[in-house]
């Protein structure tokens, strides 16, 4: 039987994380959910373990790495070291999938192109066997090289909701991630995405849309093709190619998922999906795809059944001894009906809502599937009901210019005045299987006049949010030493806490009241007032 080692390379860049240090992704657990459900025993490990001891590598005979884009460097690197020293086949997967012609010249055998589920159970006997794929061993989702070329057997239909409900991210490996128990652990609830809107700007190969408007107001299989075809969604996001319309997970096995991690010790858990507010709204178009991002409105009903259920059959989390997260919402289905059902299971809890750009204009040729002053109104309802509102922009965007920038830092500081704890602002970077793909990726802030200005606002309302901190108090677990003072996370999210404390060995793994004494760009400084409780708990045994 041959011994089977997944790496989770995710966020891992070039080499380590500088960003959501506390973040635990679910899609390399769900490939070791996947081939355990088919008998495939496997093992899981992070990327740092993995190059830093590559003498763990010698106890295995198959690879299956796991990354994002983003990721391609750490990639490359880990199946460098893993061809010295076996000889087995190497397997890639996860967002980074799309460039497999490029993963197969780092040397990978095969790259599982999109959903896992409806590849891998096919390729079960191979893994257990140690077997190198061959063209045609399954009929779609799978890039490998023939006569030294590389060859695609095609996309996969998406998975369905009934495929999706069979199987879940394992837990039995919550323990390769160190201090697990301080750790954002996500659980899928929401495949896919429902804005199937096309961008409206000129693509580089001359492609610019016609107008036909399909994609915003035909039927909702309709949307799913575009006559030109440029890809659906935002330009430059790839969830909807890549991942399809949403499909919900049942709430029962959301549950199930969660009271498993929990069991082992788990603390913090994400419900994860590209707009917790889809959940549930696919069951009102069925048969039909979910390709309208503002018709018909939130399924509070079901929404109503998942967060019962989870707090049902999950009492650790009734009991406040586990902390639920949402994670991203669309705000054009933010109303005052579902700002206060969020409230009432996630009060204190972040919310992250994605504006982007602040120009009306510059949304709608984006394809954006809200406005900006839908984010500001969703910003003041999710904080009148008890949540924490953060506000997601991107610089550099095709499209962006003085005037953009202008209209982006007026919302900005408007929504900090509505109560948004953080501005985050990314910059843009074109991904494959995106309708921006071609372009250009944005220039550093400091050499573009607009950026710069979205950048340095953002970094002065960041800081004077902070500053609000001061002298408050927030519930914290201690997960590890920072220049040899004990650091934690907040268990409601926040910024990273440097506590000004001398015993780390003492406060490692526990559950700490912490009083915010002092801010800085990225991290605050605090002092433990009261040590609460134990954040570590015994897992349960093997069944």
């Amino acid at each position: 039987m041959a011994r089977i080692l997944v790496v989770d390379v995710l966020a891992r860049g070039r080499g380590g994380r500088h960003a959501s240090l506390d973040v635990v992704g679910v899609g390399p657990r769900l490939v070791a959910g996947i081939l355990e459900k088919h008998g495939v025993e496997v093992e899981l490990t992070v990327y740092e373990d993995a190059v830093n001891d590559p003498w763990l590598l010698d106890s295995y005979d198959v690879l299956l790495a796991s990354g994002m884009s983003v990721d391609k460097p750490g990639l490359q690197r880990l199946v460098s070291l893993w061809r010295r020293r076996s000889g087995g086949p190497a397997f890639a997967g996860g967002p980074v999938s799309l460039e497999y012609e490029e993963l197969l010249g780092y040397g990978y055998d095969a790259v599982v192109v999109g959903e896992a589920e409806m590849v891998l159970p096919s390729l079960a006997n191979r893994i257990r066997r140690a077997e190198v794929p061959e063209p045609g061993d399954v009929p779609c989702g799978l890039a490998v090289l023939k006569n030294d070329l590389p060859w695609f057997m095609g996309k996969c239909p998406f998975t369905s909701r009934g495929i999706l409900n069979t199987y879940q991210a394992s837990a039995r490996h919550v323990e390769s991630y160190d201090a697990y128990w301080a750790m954002r652990f996500y659980v899928e609830v929401v495949r896919g995405c429902s804005n199937f809107y096309r961008t409206l700007l000129k693509l580089p190969d001359g492609r610019k849309c016609v107008l036909c408007d399909i994609c915003r107001t035909g039927r909702l299989r309709s949307r799913l093709e575009c006559p030109l075809r440029i890809p659906a969604g935002c330009g430059y996001c790839g969830v909807p190619e890549l991942y399809g319309p949403p499909r919900s997970r049942d709430a029962s096995r959301v549950a199930e998922e969660i009271k498993s991690l929990v069991d082992r010790g788990v603390r913090r858990v994400v419900l994860s999906a590209p707009d917790i507010l889809d959940y549930g709204r696919d069951l009102l178009v069925e048969p039909e795809p979910l390709t309208d991002p503002r018709s018909p409105p939130a399924n509070l009903e079901a929404l109503e059944e998942l967060f019962g259920t989870i707090y049902s059959k999950v009492p650790e989390v009734e009991a406040g001894e586990v902390v639920l997260f949402i994670e991203n919402i669309k705000p054009n289905l933010v109303t005052e009906e579902v700002a206060e059902l969020l409230g009432r299971y996630l009060r204190g809890t972040t919310v992250h809502i994605g504006v982007e750009t602040g120009d009306e204009e510059h949304a709608r040729m984006l394809g954006r599937p809200s406005t900006p002053r839908e984010a500001l109104r969703a910003a003041r309802l999710l904080r009148k009901h008890g949540l924490r509102p953060y506000a997601y922009f991107i610089h550099g965007l095709p499209g962006q210019s003085i005037s953009t920038a202008r209209r982006t830092v007026q919302l900005m500081r408007r929504l900090w005045r509505a109560g948004v704890e953080k501005i985050t602002v990314y910059r843009f970077m074109p991904l494959p299987g995106t309708a921006f793909q071609d372009m250009p990726p944005a220039r550093p802030a400091y050499r573009d006049k607009a950026s710069l200005m979205i950048v340095k606002e953002a970094a002065r309302l960041n800081l004077r949010a902070k500053r609000r901190m001061l002298g408050r108090s927030m519930e914290a677990v201690v997960a590890g030493v920072y220049r040899g003072k004990p650091l934690a996370y907040p268990l409601r999210h926040g910024p990273v806490i440097i506590i000004e404390d001398s015993r780390v060995s003492e406060l490692l793994g526990r559950i700490v009241l912490v009083k915010v004494v002092g801010v800085g760009e990225r991290l605050v400084r605090g002092r433990v007032t009261a040590v609460l409780g134990e954040a570590v708990k015994q897992p349960a045994e093997e069944s």
